[in-house]
C-alpha cells in the first residue's frame, strides 16, 4: 500500500523546495492534462530547481512510500502526468540549464524548455531541433514519451535524437544513461530503456539531444490522394529517390 502525504511529509518537502503548494490552483492545473482524463488531484505539488533538490525529494517519497509523478508541460494526451493515485506532483519545469556543443551538434539542457525556445535558441545558430510534436511540449517531455510530428520521416522521432539522459532513479540516486563521445558501444542502451518511459522509471534531469543543420531551403505543397495506399507509394518512392 501507499504512503499518505500528510501535513508532516509536507513540511519536509517545504524544507527541500521553495516552491510546494497542497491547494489553490497550482494543484488543480496539474490534476489534469490534455488527455481528457481527470481530474485527478495530488496531496502535494513540487516544483525543483536544482537536481539536488529532484534527488532530496525522490528519497523522501521513497522512505515513505509516496507515489511520485513526473510532469513537464502538460501537454500530453495519453493522462502520463496524471496524479491516479495521489502523491507527489514533481513539476520539472524550472529545471532549465543549458549548453550548447555546437562542434558537437549536441545540445545538452534541462526538460523545462518548451520545444518552441529551444528551436528559436538553435535557430541563431544555423541549427535545427528535429522532433516537432504539434503541442509545444516540454522537451522532457518529449524523451518522456518518445514524442514525434510531422518531421519524423526526416530525423526520427525524439528517441532517435536522444544521445544520453540524466536521471533521478526512485531512491534518489543520479545516474547518467550514457557518455557523450559517438562511440559508445559497451553494455545496454540505457538511454533507449528510459526514452518512451513516461515517468515510470525515474525522473529526466537532464538531456543531451542530437541537433541538425538548418536547411537552407524549405517548400511546402499539398498533394491530393485518391487513397491512403497511393499516399504510401508516394511517400516510399520518394524517400527512395533522395
Amino acid at each position: 500500500s501507499y504512503g499518505v502525504c500528510d501535513q508532516r511529509v509536507i513540511g519536509e518537502l517545504k524544507a527541500i523546495c521553495e516552491e510546494v503548494y497542497d491547494q489553490g490552483e497550482e494543484v488543480e492545473e496539474r490534476s489534469i492534462d490534455r488527455s481528457g482524463w481527470g481530474p485527478f488531484m495530488p496531496e502535494c505539488v513540487v516544483c525543483p530547481k536544482t537536481v539536488v533538490e529532484v534527488q532530496a525529494v525522490m528519497r523522501l517519497c521513497f522512505a515513505k512510500k509516496i507515489p511520485v509523478v513526473p510532469r513537464g508541460a502538460g501537454t500530453g494526451l495519453e493522462g502520463a502526468a496524471l496524479p491516479v493515485r495521489g502523491g507527489v506532483v514533481l513539476d520539472v519545469m524550472q529545471l532549465r540549464q543549458m549548453e550548447l556543443k555546437k562542434d558537437d551538434l549536441v545540445l545538452v539542457c534541462g526538460p523545462g524548455w518548451f520545444k518552441v525556445e529551444v528551436n528559436n535558441m538553435l535557430e541563431k545558430h544555423g541549427l535545427l531541433f528535429g522532433p516537432d510534436p504539434s503541442s509545444n511540449p516540454s522537451v522532457g517531455g518529449m524523451a518522456a514519451t518518445s514524442g514525434s510530428g510531422l518531421s519524423t520521416l526526416k530525423y526520427g522521432t525524439s528517441r532517435e535524437n536522444l544521445v544520453s539522459l540524466q536521471m533521478v532513479l526512485p531512491n534518489g540516486d543520479l545516474m547518467e544513461t550514457k557518455r557523450l563521445v559517438r562511440k559508445s558501444s559497451a553494455g545496454y542502451d540505457l538511454t533507449q530503456l528510459f526514452a518512451g518511459s513516461e515517468g515510470t522509471l525515474g525522473v529526466i534531469t537532464q538531456l543531451a539531444w542530437r541537433v541538425h543543420a538548418l536547411p537552407k531551403l524549405r517548400v511546402g505543397s499539398l498533394i491530393s490522394f485518391k487513397d491512403v495506399g497511393a499516399a504510401a507509394r508516394c511517400v516510399v518512392a520518394f524517400r527512395h529517390s533522395v
